[in-house]
């Protein structure tokens, strides 16, 4: 398929907005079964009654339609244009969670936002500005990258099970996005593969193609432990600035996209990668749902989202 960069832009636009109302319906069907709170975890049977509910159903169908438009945009430009783009989706999920939930958007909130998507759009600048033109394929690589890949994601869903309560949601979050990002790359790699070369029977595309199903279900069920710990725009602002990240460092260092960047050039998308990662932060603690925004430890839970009434 042909490079076609200004499309595969306005395909990524639509694909946050579909994200972002997937999001919010998918957190309230969460809150139906568990009222999310900083620290709280999924038990097996939550879990369960989560992907029952016809909500985060919906939810999951409008995630699928948002993936393959992601896809298709991975298709007609590099990595480390399209991933980026995706941040676009943090003040849409903002606006639509403040909507569905009549919470009221505090000026600080708006500048953790407005940080998370200047630095990441400043970094898909970068990027974008030093883009290689196709992928470069080398199997060892393909395979090493996306394990190592799955092995910091893992290290991340172990801090979200067992680390610090007001940081669990986010590296719940931050292990599916550093699998969503890593997975960008791979998806990229098999449209390329399944162009130019035999893959039938290559081991390695298959190897792939099996990493793409693994990380979809482990990312699926960390993202639903985000929704449980903690605020839609926080999983969603995660997602969206680690997920880049994640997968600008597999285009550069598995696919060869960084043939193009200079030393300043690098230096700059990490200073911009850095900021992204502030305004995240910064996002997770003054939200109403975070225990350091409560004025006071005895108040009630300050979360926005409504509670079961069952």
């Amino acid at each position: 398929m042909n490079q076609n960069i200004p499309l595969a832009v306005v395909l990524t636009v639509l694909a946050s907005v579909i994200l972002a109302i997937s999001s919010v319906v998918q957190h309230t069907a969460v809150a139906d079964e568990a009222a999310p709170k900083p620290g709280a975890k999924l038990s097996g049977k939550q879990l369960l009654a989560v992907i029952r509910n016809p909500r985060w159903l919906t939810g999951l169908v409008l995630a699928g339609t948002g993936a393959v438009v992601q896809m298709v945009a991975l298709l007609l430009a590099p990595v480390t244009v399209v991933q980026p783009i995706g941040v676009l989706a943090v003040p849409w999920t903002i606006l639509l969670a403040a909507r569905v939930h009549r919470a009221t958007i505090t000026p600080k909130m708006w500048g953790a936002a407005a940080l998370t998507v200047a630095g990441t759009a400043a970094f898909a600048w970068v990027a974008i500005n030093h883009a290689a033109p196709y992928p470069v394929l080398n199997d060892g690589w393909l395979v090493l990258g996306t394990l190592v890949g799955f092995a910091v994601a893992g290290g991340f869903a172990l801090a979200g099970a067992r680390g610090p309560l007001d940081w669990r949601c986010l590296a719940w979050s931050g292990a599916a996005a550093i699998i969503y990002g890593a997975e960008s790359g791979v998806v990229k790699a098999i449209g390329h593969y399944a162009t130019t070369r035999p893959w039938l029977g290559s081991a390695t595309f298959w190897f792939l193609a099996a990493s793409i199903v693994a990380g979809a279900v482990l990312a699926g069920m960390w993202i639903q432990q985000g929704y449980a710990s903690g605020p839609a725009e926080i999983v969603v602002g995660t997602l969206n600035a680690a997920g880049p990240v994640a997968g600008v460092a597999f285009g550069i260092g598995v696919l060869g996209e960084g043939v193009n960047i200079t030393a300043g050039a690098g230096m700059l998308m990490l200073l911009f990668a850095a900021v992204a990662g502030l305004g995240v932060v910064l996002l997770s603690q003054f939200h109403p749902g975070s225990t350091r925004a409560k004025p006071h430890p005895n108040q009630a839970d300050a979360s926005p989202l409504p509670q079961n009434d069952n």
